[in-house]
């Protein structure tokens, strides 16, 4: 019995094992993935579940990146661009732009900070494989490295073949979940360097803050 207890928690010391090593891999790639993506556009939707109030908030638009920290976010309501050095932050509805420098925004993570960037503030752990739209994805559990970080908890789908994110899931302190579903993915297309600057319509209120 107990040469039975040894074998059986052996092996699962050998699988916790053979996970780590996967998990760590798959971050590597995803890495590798990034460093050679000149560019990437893609749909996005966004569920943001507030957990004091019991309500979700959902939103949908389209991510353009491009290399040199170049990016330009669009959903029904608003506009968010930049050239790597100027961001603008345009609300449809008040006709309104904010003007900033992207490293005073360094509070909020970048979008190719969010798909790619993980080793560096979370441990990976491999949980399974599975499958969304019938492709093979590998789901691992990020665990933060600073037990005080406001995400405590963040699951990623890794795509097994393009070895790109296509889900994401965020826990926070206060037990808020945020889930982006990234579908759509074109790599490495012509994305003019004017997608990434922004035109401000002639009657908008502009906020400069820099």
């Amino acid at each position: 019995m107990k040469r039975k207890f040894f074998l059986l928690l052996t092996i699962c010391i050998l699988s916790n094992s053979l996970y780590a090593i996967n998990a760590k891999q798959i971050v590597k790639k995803v890495k590798q993935k990034y460093e050679t993506l000149k560019s990437l556009k893609a749909h996005f939707k966004q569920e943001y579940k507030w957990a004091l109030a019991g309500e979700t908030q959902t939103v949908e638009g389209v991510l353009l990146l491009k290399a040199g920290n170049k990016y330009r976010i669009e959903t029904d309501t608003q506009i968010i661009v930049t050239d790597g050095n100027i961001v603008w932050t345009y609300s449809k509805h008040n006709n309104q732009v904010i003007i900033d420098y992207l490293t005073h925004s360094s509070e909020n993570p970048l979008p190719k900070d969010l798909l790619f960037k993980y080793s560096e503030e979370f441990v990976p752990h491999f949980v399974k494989e599975e499958k969304i739209d019938g492709k093979k994805v590998y789901l691992l559990n990020l665990v933060p490295k600073d037990k005080e970080a406001f995400i405590v908890g963040m699951k990623i789908w890794v795509d097994a073949e393009s070895w790109l994110t296509v889900k994401i899931q965020q826990t926070d302190l206060n037990d808020n979940v945020n889930t982006y579903i990234i579908s759509k993915i074109e790599e490495n297309i012509d994305l003019p360097d004017r997608l990434f600057t922004f035109q401000i319509p002639p009657d908008a209120e502009v906020v400069d803050m820099r």
